[in-house]
């Protein structure tokens, strides 16, 4: 067993502990830092470009995603595909620790949306639809310094992280007209990695630390890597469609809780060589795979749309999820709210509230072949955090144009924070999050 001065003590547990949290009560500390917003939305650049008010709306083959009885207003086959551009920018600073301020970019370019969509009529009109939906995202990265200077301590530490990965569902969906003003669609959502796409996510914590204690010349480097793999689970999203009059239509959708299945495997590795007059190495490792539940919250949303014309829409949706029920479980058996790493029974993690508004104008050619529509709404979009949720909000614009059976839509989304409380990811900080999206979209009618 290697020994080393009772003076040291301190500064490895420190070190060990203190920058990564990783352990708590005997077992990892648990936490799920997705970087787009957390609440379930749908897709589409059109919803999008609307600031996602589009529960009442769903008149498009994304509506598999947003409410699914509006696919029963499609009266042909088509299929879309929607391509997703993000840019985002988190600025961290502390006041307490100037050093530790940076900023960290990152953006993608992927596949958000796919479709297929065919209605027909047996006894009733309905519609048939198979989609694929990438809905949360996981990448961010950022370095920051991290200075120790008293009790004999003068170290600096040199800390990366970097987060990647992302999760999406098969979704099979239908609708059907009860009656004229009234029909119901209902997804079932397939959460696999076994189709083309990998359903996970990793973070990855590398850290150098250089500097002396009591004048001994000490070097640390820490590695840590955390894993979550084979996210597996089904739920649902059940719609309502309910057309009041000719101006006026109420939607509502539900999306279930359910149970995901999830594989995990933590590795850490820390080296401590200390230098004369100690001249002693010190090596800590752990390795950990478990079988871990994570409980996906309910969430639920009512939309309003107001049809003034032929070609202009205005839309309100409001949205609950209930993130106090989000908890993920480890092999042992203990329960942790994946918003903040606690034990389930000390955290204080507040459902979150959606609201968003938009609308849409359309330019209609005399011949009725060309359609250029133009699209905007903001959105207030709130992440759960330990205690009050932080306020998010954003602004959103599209365009695009029809013709004959081609729609191209696009969309900019811009969303928001201000001094977010980040010190989940760096003691004592709190950044300003940017998040720019882009997203196009092709509609075929067929």
């Amino acid at each position: 067993m290697i020994k080393y001065p009772l003076y040291l003590i301190p500064f490895f547990l420190v070190t060990l502990f203190c920058p990564t949290k990783q352990l708590q009560s005997a077992t990892l500390f648990q936490e799920v830092g997705i970087a787009s917003s957390p609440n379930p939305v749908g897709s589409g650049a059109r919803a999008i470009g609307m600031g996602g008010a589009f529960i009442a709306v769903a008149d498009d083959s994304t509506a598999a995603s947003w409410n699914p009885a509006g696919l029963i207003q499609l009266e042909r086959p088509e299929a879309s595909i929607v391509g997703e551009y993000f840019y985002r920018k988190e600025k961290f600073s502390s006041d307490d620790r100037p050093e530790i301020d940076n900023t960290g970019t990152v953006d993608d370019l992927n596949l958000n949306y796919l479709s297929a969509t065919y209605p027909f009529h047996f006894y009733r009109n309905m519609v048939v639809s198979l989609n694929y939906q990438r809905l949360y995202d996981f990448k961010r990265k950022f370095d920051h310094r991290f200075d120790i200077s008293s009790g004999g301590l003068d170290i600096i530490q040199n800390k990366k992280f970097k987060q990647d990965g992302y999760l999406a569902a098969l979704g099979l969906a239908a609708a059907i007209e009860i009656t004229p003003k009234i029909s119901f669609g209902a997804t079932l959502n397939i959460w696999t990695d076994q189709l083309w796409w990998d359903n996970e996510w990793d973070e990855k914590f590398n850290e150098s630390a250089d500097g002396t204690i009591n004048g001994v010349p000490v070097t640390i480097n820490t590695k840590i890597t955390d894993e979550y793999s084979k996210f597996r689970g089904i739920n649902a999203n059940f719609g309502l469609l309910f057309n009041l009059n000719k101006y006026l239509t109420l939607g509502a959708v539900i999306k279930t809780p359910f149970e995901a299945s999830i594989r995990h495997e933590f590795s850490f590795v820390q080296t401590q060589e200390f230098g004369p007059p100690v001249n002693d190495t010190i090596i800590s490792q752990q390795t950990i795979k478990e079988d871990v539940d994570l409980d996906m919250p309910l969430s639920y949303g009512l939309g309003l749309s107001l049809r003034l014309s032929d070609a202009f829409t205005i839309a309100a949706d409001v949205y609950r999820t209930h993130w106090s029920d989000f908890i993920l479980r480890d092999s042992r058996g203990n329960k942790f709210s994946p918003i903040d790493g606690r034990p389930k029974n000390e955290s204080n993690v507040d459902d979150t509230t959606q609201v968003r508004i938009g609308g849409e104008y359309l330019f209609i050619s005399q011949s009725k072949d060309i359609v250029v529509p133009v699209r905007a709404g903001f959105f207030y979009d709130p992440e759960p955090a330990e205690g009050d949720p932080e306020d998010f909000f954003g602004i959103a614009v599209g365009s695009g144009i029809g013709y004959k059976q081609f729609i191209f839509d696009a969309a900019y989304q811009f969303r928001w924070g201000k001094d977010i409380d980040t010190e989940n990811l760096i003691p004592t900080s709190e950044a300003d999050i940017y998040q720019h999206t882009f997203l196009t979209s092709v509609i075929i009618h067929f």
